[in-house]
């Protein structure tokens, strides 16, 4: 329907056609049009009356209104397919299969139909005629995810393991909403996590990571290291963050040698990040002259009420920039820390600047060494002085015969007074002792 110029709504075409031409006709000439318009109409209602009631038996899902349903409108594919579903819903298999292949005569292209047909063969165990019905599926319709979900799943009961793998594979290419499900299924099907990885999973980090997190979950660390081989083995760079937990769960479990080399592998993987790679100095990013990565190796800030943290690209004790802390209330710490992978029974030299304004407080902010195998407080500096330009904070330690990694941080002692103003970090360092 369209507007006349004047706004308001056009007949069709062929309707304006068809009463511009009747106007032209004897009165007995119109009647006789009208008689015909008017039977063309009864036909069209006819019609449309019979598929109403078809479609109102068949919303009340009964099997005497299903077969109503059919009854009225008995060329309508869905309403056998229909019923075919109530059969094999109350394990009434001859029906099922009656129904099912009387939907697929009328449409053979509809890839429910096959589905479903394979469910009635496989309760019934006729398995050659499963597979015959899960091809016929796939051939009408081989993209369509919810088609490959329930072939592979299908696949599976077979013991058919392999297919099923590349079978889902499709699937999470094609949608990877389907990801969470295809990786809870396979796993609970092979325990296997190389053949998941190898013939399941896209060769994209996104989904090798998610893996990895699904298997955290899943608390099967071992299968977890596994699936982080296939993901550096993938050769492709990745968003660093992906690497993030999988570095936390290694350091939640203790294992941190692994941490390293976790993160080594990181760095090949994004040769942009191997600045980020402890050498002599055994702290990253020291010099806060790049960006912070909240995560891995890196600094790391948890949000604390009372601390707001920021780059300074106006103040630093060497380069360009510094770390600027501001405090407001009685924060516990700044938040601000890094996990330092050391030697054991190695004597090391920590030092870093610290510069304070118009700080307020009995209790400064002040640097910490902790070693976390046994909580071993290795060092507490001197606190922070305000208004007196950059000061060292240093000290000497030697680690224990079991540490591998400390905690560096910067906190306050005690932690619970009020403290107000702002201080800058910059060079820290942790050097190991000839």
């Amino acid at each position: 329907m369209t507007l006349d110029p004047g706004g308001t709504a056009a007949a069709p075409r062929t309707e304006v056609a068809a009463t511009t031409a009747a106007r032209g006709l004897p009165i007995a000439a119109r009647i006789v049009l009208l008689v015909a318009v008017l039977a063309g109409a009864g036909l069209y209602l006819r019609a449309s009356s019979s598929v109403y009631r078809a479609l109102h038996w068949a919303e009340d899902v009964t099997p005497e209104n299903l077969k109503t349903a059919a009854r009225l409108e008995p060329s309508n594919a869905e309403f056998r397919y229909r019923l075919g579903r109530y059969s094999l819903l109350v394990q009434d298999f001859p029906n099922a299969f009656a129904d099912f292949k009387a939907a697929i005569a009328l449409n053979p292209y509809d890839a429910r139909f096959w589905l479903d047909l394979s469910s009635a063969y496989l309760a019934t165990g006729d398995m050659e005629g499963q597979q015959q019905a899960l091809a016929r599926a796939l051939q009408a319709d081989p993209t369509t995810p919810e088609v490959l979900w329930q072939t592979a799943n299908y696949e599976l009961v077979r013991g058919d393991t392999e297919t099923a793998m590349k079978r889902f594979h499709t699937l999470v290419e094609h949608d990877s909403e389907f990801m969470p499900a295809v990786m809870n299924i396979c796993w609970r099907a092979t325990r296997n996590p190389d053949l998941i990885a190898e013939k399941m999973l896209p060769a994209r980090p996104e989904a090798h990571s998610a893996f990895i997190r699904f298997l955290w979950n899943r608390r099967a660390p071992e299968a977890a290291d596994k699936a982080w081989s296939h993901l550096i083995a993938l050769q492709q760079p990745f968003p660093v963050q992906l690497a993030f937990p999988y570095l936390d769960y290694l350091i939640g479990r203790g294992e941190f040698a692994a941490v390293e080399e976790a993160w080594a592998q990181v760095a090949v993987a994004n040769p942009e990040l191997r600045a980020y790679v402890p050498s002599d100095d055994e702290i990253v990013n020291g010099g806060f002259e790049l960006d912070l990565l909240n995560g891995g190796l890196d600094w790391r800030y948890s949000a604390k009420e009372g601390a707001s943290v920021i780059i300074d690209l106006n103040r630093a004790h060497s380069g360009n920039r510094s770390l600027a802390i501001t405090f407001d209330g009685t924060p516990g710490d700044s938040g601000v820390f890094q996990f330092v992978p050391v030697r054991s029974h190695t004597r090391y030299q920590f030092s870093g600047f610290m510069m304070a304004e118009d700080l307020q407080t009995v209790s400064p902010p002040r640097f910490s060494v902790l070693g976390l195998r046994g909580s071993n407080p290795y060092l507490v500096t001197d606190g922070v002085k305000d208004s007196t330009g950059w000061q060292e904070l240093q000290g000497e330690f030697t680690t224990g015969p079991e540490d591998d990694m400390l905690l560096v941080r910067v906190v306050r002692m005690p932690s619970q007074r009020l403290i107000r103003g702002r201080i800058w970090v910059d060079d820290v360092k942790l050097v190991p002792k000839p």
